[in-house]
């Protein structure tokens, strides 16, 4: 039996993170075919394509948080053109993997997100993690739902047994962790990481963007084969890194 630890960096607002997670999916199914003993176990880390102003006023209330147009956003962070070219690549990309991508309704900061990921890690495991993760991502990308909003998140938490709706509103509007994961954010950046999705696997190589199962299926086997031989210290200091695609910027 092979444990296969995964560390993954990503923001909730960053489509091509979604799209890397239904990859990764695939490539862990795949390989659990042919090695069904073998684990993983996923741990994500908070990233900021945009960092919140609460990184300024550590004071400031959790809530509301001001959310905008998604379409005029990318509009004016790319261009009306390239804002639908992205777009159109994105809704593309994501069907091929069975994802049915929406860019209607608003996006604003990820913080509050990220702190209900956090808090999912530690109240319910990897598992209230990956519900959060899931949760947040299905209704901002399929379902055109703001989740900058209160009771969106509190929905969200709910849903993935961490508590009762009065717990996690309260506390959500407390604000608590949002140092924390500002922490963790800037932590990722300060390890070199510039763009989302990132993967470390096995504390051994990194693989940035939104890679195609093959690239993480060969690396799983690459570590089984090391394993065997009693060599996976020697891979230590070797990075393996994608070539970016569909990494957000």
């Amino acid at each position: 039996m092979t444990h296969y630890p995964i560390l993954v960096t990503s923001d909730i607002v960053c489509p091509w993170c979604y799209i890397g997670h239904t990859r990764l999916s695939r490539a862990i199914a795949a390989h659990k075919e042919k090695h069904p003993a073998d684990t993983f176990h996923l741990k994500y880390l908070p990233f900021y394509l945009n960092p919140p102003p609460q990184l300024q006023a550590a004071d400031a209330p959790a809530f509301p948080v001001k959310s905008a147009n998604k379409r005029d956003y990318y509009a004016a962070k790319f261009g009306a053109e390239r804002g639908r070219q992205i777009e159109d690549r994105i809704v593309a990309a994501a069907a091929s993997e069975g994802l049915r991508f929406s860019f209607g309704g608003n996006t604003g900061i990820s913080r509050n997100g990220h702190r209900l990921v956090y808090y999912g890690q530690t109240h319910g495991g990897e598992e209230g993690q990956n519900n959060v993760m899931l949760g947040l991502w299905r209704r901002y990308y399929e379902r055109e739902v703001d989740i900058t909003e209160l009771e969106v998140l509190v929905e969200v938490g709910v849903e993935s047994g961490l508590g009762s709706a009065d717990e996690i509103r309260r506390y959500l509007e407390s604000g608590r962790d949002g140092q924390t994961v500002d922490k963790l954010a800037e932590e990722q950046r300060m390890n070199g990481v510039s763009g989302v999705p990132n993967y470390v696997l096995m504390d051994t190589w990194e693989v940035s963007g939104a890679q195609e199962p093959e690239v993480f299926l060969q690396l799983f086997q690459r570590w089984k084969d090391l394993e065997a031989k009693g060599q996976v210290k020697s891979g230590a200091d070797e990075t393996a890194k994608g070539n970016g695609v569909g990494a957000c910027l």
